[in-house]
């Protein structure tokens, strides 16, 4: 009830205790006391039917907002959160990417290595993006994440995370993740990263290998799907020369390219929970990203 509706209801329950006063007197004045005792408690009865109903209804007002708001706003809370029920982690502050990584670029690409950038201008700008490089070296991930034009949230083997080699990746911004187990908070940190039009960094074939991209796990298509983002070929060509497994520095006589390929959005199954259609998703995407390290090669120079 509305406080428009409340009022009516009060003046009805205040006028009938008003009208004994009001009354002439004379005959109706010398009515039997029996008479007017039952009166008054009548009119006590409509008062205070008239003040409980105030007193009962009074608090609807205040819970009526939190009734319409559980229910008007329901959708729109819905519709600002992400398609996931993730992690809700708390946003990266990439201030050190913007800052720090020309001048680290550039002593990487000049002093330490010899590395020559292709595709650049192929990274979009302003909206989320999934980089998916091949893995052959250690080197590989902090290539896509000092190169790329953009900040980048590699997922990065919690194995990593120890030392001072664990503290930098935790500065720099990058995501850890369990491999032995469906890691369930990293792949919704990245999420988030992507529902915020961020960009993140996969290494789909898992772990270091001949880079080939012969096989790549499911985790890749989950985020594509889930996060509605397109996916950015990476081709890491050289590093595998350039730090072999073992090798402690770099070689710099190693030549290095790190080449963007074109993004590409992928196809968004009717069941996205599917392990069947992830698994589908996931081979049109190994077969991508196999034709740009092939086309990577193929147009490498001296």
């Amino acid at each position: 009830m509305t406080t428009a509706d409340q009022a009516p209801g009060a003046g009805a329950g205040t006028e009938p205790a008003a009208e004994p006063s009001t009354a002439p007197a004379g005959p109706v004045a010398e009515r039997p006391a029996a008479e007017s005792a039952a009166a008054e408690p009548a009119a006590l009865t409509q008062r205070l039917a008239a003040e409980s109903t105030v007193t009962v209804v009074e608090p609807a007002p205040a819970a009526l907002p939190v009734a319409a708001g559980g229910g008007a706003k329901a959708p729109v809370a819905a519709a600002r959160q992400p398609a996931h029920r993730g992690a809700e982690s708390t946003p990266y502050n990439d201030i050190l990417h913007r800052v720090l990584k020309p001048p680290v670029r550039w002593w990487l690409n000049h002093v330490v290595m010899r590395i020559t950038l292709d595709g650049v201008e192929r990274v979009p700008r302003g909206e989320p993006l999934i980089f998916a490089g091949n893995h052959s070296s250690w080197l590989d991930g902090p290539l896509v994440v000092i190169e790329s034009p953009r900040t980048v949230r590699c997922l990065t083997k919690v194995e990593m995370y120890k030392g001072i080699v664990g503290w930098l990746l935790r500065l720099v911004g990058q995501i850890p993740i369990d491999r032995g187990k469906a890691d369930r908070v990293a792949l919704h940190t990245a999420l988030d990263e992507l529902a915020r039009g961020n960009a993140i960094g996969v290494f789909p074939e898992g772990t270091r290998g001949s880079g080939e991209m012969a096989a790549v796990q499911h985790g890749i298509a989950y985020l594509a799907v889930h996060g509605r983002c397109r996916v950015l070929p990476v081709a890491c060509l050289g590093t595998g020369d350039a730090l072999p497994k073992g090798a402690r520095w770099p070689r710099r006589s190693a030549r290095v390219r790190v080449v963007f390929g074109e993004p590409f959005a992928v196809e968004i199954p009717a069941n996205p929970r599917s392990r069947k259609a992830l698994a589908a998703v996931a081979e049109d995407i190994r077969v991508r990203l196999a034709d740009h390290l092939t086309t990577a090669r193929a147009t490498t120079t001296d």
